[in-house]
């Protein structure tokens, strides 16, 4: 079974030396002090969510950013700081995160600071050249020491065309601290909790003087065979991927950094976990915008529906995972392909797209030749076409030659996607954006399996026939259904000891007399 690199969602909170720190959480408006300038333009800096679909899932800080999405002319907007008085040891740096949306479409832009008034006219001094912003969440650090004594602004440019958004968060005044920051201690989970989610979320208190934090995991105490010092943003929660074991100890500790070093004689807590309803496969999953789900309203396959969300109109919090594994699905061996159709919450003028995985060899996993449906771009299943809320996408699963019969775990993933695929959809254990994922069971049987019980007391006769089937005992028969070796049913009729089949080419047939106790009594018959 292949494993999953350990990935981490940080969010910063307030660093305690700082002379302000702006992470945009606080509405939609422009914040006090703040300054945005439009060039001209239409799309000008904005302040809000990050969009769903991108290669840059959620803010570094919180849940809002700084952004300007992408105009056919090029941009000259400005994003300004708040007045700054440059003093030394106290605010003489300026420190933020920055990123592009997409990796296909990275955004060019530089910084420029003015000494006079927050007007374009006046950024006249580049603090950072020109350069693209990378696809991921990067912090950059400028030097104002050399305006000690002045006051400045300082100008975030966009100066791109036609990409898609540029964003920044997290931005900070402050100095280098003189000493290392003192220590926290962890408040989630709690000191010896127990019954704790393996895809718990870890949080603490600010330190103070802390610029960022190292966090060390592991099952004994002092252990870090899980997590072995890696970086986290002030106040950061960290959800784990892939989960946590089951029913196991953890000893966990917070570490504050600075530019000077590492806090010392910080104190390790313990929580238990508790069980994992999704073992041995990948999962639960967690939602990079838990507020903005899209949740699966229905799913088909071969046949049989399954609505869930029934109540759902529009995004909002739902579960981003959902198990319907206790009723398995019945599929017979005389199908090569599995017709399924996924029916979701869309939303207008956005792409919708449907991925499926089943582990067929029964292993636990979802890796294997033959197990993952439409989780590329090339393959990608994906609509524009939104009626009444709702996305509905289509298609076939084929069954992998040499399956063996037995139950199977299957999983449909249902996401936003642009014309390349969203990453969300590419592989089963992949975390959501604004999607949600549902797990099935298949129960894979044998078509022509009849067990001798079930011919003991009844017949067909005669075998071939030409046209006319006797049925010797029609006696607690409710319906006769007739199908081809496609599985196809091609005749319905009412219990009668003897059919009329003279419409039927000839070729084998399967006969199958449904009887009033539930029971179907299943038999070969050839039409000459």
């Amino acid at each position: 079974m292949k494993k999953i690199l350990l990935s981490s969602f940080l969010a910063l909170g307030i660093f305690a030396n700082a002379q302000f720190v702006q992470n945009f959480d606080a509405g939609t408006t422009t914040p006090a002090g703040w300054t945005v300038i439009n060039g001209g333009d239409p799309n000008g800096f904005l302040f809000g969510t990050v969009p769903a679909g991108g290669s840059v899932t959620a803010a570094q800080s919180g849940s809002n950013v700084a952004r300007i999405v992408y105009n056919a002319a090029a941009h000259d907007d400005y994003l300004v700081t708040p007045a700054i008085t440059v003093q030394a040891g106290v605010n003489d740096r300026l420190s933020y995160y920055v990123a592009s949306y997409s990796s296909s479409y990275t955004e060019n832009y530089n910084v420029m600071l003015s000494t006079t008034t927050p007007t374009a006219a006046a950024f006249t001094t580049t603090l950072k050249a020109t350069s693209k912003a990378p696809a991921a969440w990067t912090k950059v650090t400028l030097d104002l020491t050399p305006y000690v004594g002045q006051t400045v602004y300082v100008g975030f440019h966009a100066v791109d065309t036609d990409q898609w958004y540029l964003m920044f968060d997290s931005v900070v005044n402050d100095t280098v601290p003189s000493t290392v920051p003192s220590c926290t201690t962890p408040t989630a989970p709690a000191n010896g909790a127990t019954d704790v989610n393996v895809r718990t979320t870890f949080t603490w208190p600010d330190a103070s003087g802390a610029t960022s934090y190292k966090l060390y995991l592991g099952t004994t105490p002092g252990g870090n065979e899980v997590l072995n010092g890696v970086t986290a943003s002030s106040g950061a929660t960290l959800t784990n991927n892939p989960p946590l074991n089951a029913n196991t100890t953890y000893y966990y500790k917070v570490v504050p950094v600075n530019d000077i070093g590492d806090a010392t004689g910080c104190v390790e807590t313990s929580f238990t976990t508790g069980s994992n309803p999704y073992a041995p496969y990948c999962g639960p999953f967690t939602s990079s915008t838990p507020t903005q789900i899209t949740p699966i309203t229905s799913f088909t396959l071969n046949g049989v529906t399954n609505d869930s969300d029934t109540t759902a109109t529009t995004f909002g919090s739902f579960a981003t995972n959902e198990s319907f594994t206790g009723t398995a699905i019945e599929v017979k061996n005389n199908l090569t392909t599995i017709p399924f159709s996924v029916t979701g919450i869309g939303i207008a003028n956005n792409g919708w797209g449907a991925s499926v995985f089943i582990d067929w060899n029964e292993d636990g996993d979802f890796l294997d030749a033959g197990e993952s449906y439409f989780n590329t771009t090339a393959t990608m299943l994906r609509t524009t076409t939104v009626t009444n809320g709702k996305a509905t996408l289509s298609g076939n699963l084929a069954i992998p030659t040499g399956a063996t019969l037995g139950q199977k775990r299957l999983r449909v993933k249902y996401n936003f996607t642009g014309t390349a695929i969203n990453l969300p959809l590419t592989t089963a254990c992949t975390d959501l954006s604004n999607g949600q994922v549902e797990d099935y069971t298949i129960n894979y049987k044998s078509f022509l399996a009849v067990s001798d019980l079930n011919k003991a007391d009844i017949s067909v006769y005669p075998n071939p026939f030409k046209d006319i089937l006797k049925i010797s005992d029609v006696k607690g028969v409710k319906s006769i259904t007739v199908n081809d070796m496609s599985g196809r049913a091609v005749k319905s009729l009412e219990p009668a000891a003897e059919i009329n089949l003279s419409n039927l080419k000839e070729g084998l047939y399967i006969v199958n007399l449904k009887m009033e106790d539930g029971s179907v009594k299943t038999f070969k018959a050839i039409k000459k």
